[in-house]
């Protein structure tokens, strides 16, 4: 018969010490592993959103009804921008206004617009190939002294 008794102290030490190995990588990640994964894990043409921001620095000389216009305009993109096949809307949303901030940290912008497509194809199509947005674009270009644009999927970095 062999006496296992002694052994029971170095198994409870071995524990430990693993716990400790495996909190080190865990918590503090000595061999890099999590800063080489790519957490962006959707493909290009997945149904991941896209944010579109759009940021207007309208002509001063310019009366408030051909901002009103022109706003109206942008808003309406989203019932008129079809995709070619279907001639359905593909434009997730469409939101904007006249800013408001107190910071004073918009370097001349008067206008923004936040829109919203279901993945990246539809905002490509939207900016390279939409008839409705390239007639936009063309329309406002005479109302606009200043446009800064902005997209992003949001958590990728």
């Amino acid at each position: 018969m062999v006496n296992i008794s002694g052994a029971r102290p170095h198994a409870l030490r071995i524990t430990i010490a693993l716990f400790c190995i495996l909190s080190v990588f865990l918590f503090f990640d000595p061999i890099g592993f999590a800063s080489t994964m790519n957490y962006n894990l959707a493909p290009p043409g997945s149904t991941t959103t896209v944010t579109h921001i759009v940021l207007f620095k309208f002509k001063p000389d310019l009366d408030d009804g051909a901002v009103d216009v022109a706003c109206a305009k942008i808003l309406s993109l989203k019932e008129n921008c079809l995709r070619p096949n279907s001639q359905h809307a593909y434009i997730k949303s469409i939101t904007g206004g006249r800013d408001n901030s107190p910071e004073n940290l918009q370097n001349g912008m008067t206008h923004a617009f936040v829109v919203q497509f279901e993945n990246t194809d539809d905002r490509n199509y939207y900016v390279e190939q939409d008839p409705a947005h390239l007639a936009f674009k063309k329309e406002i270009e005479p109302l606009v002294e200043k446009i800064t644009v902005l997209d992003y999927v949001s958590g990728v970095f």
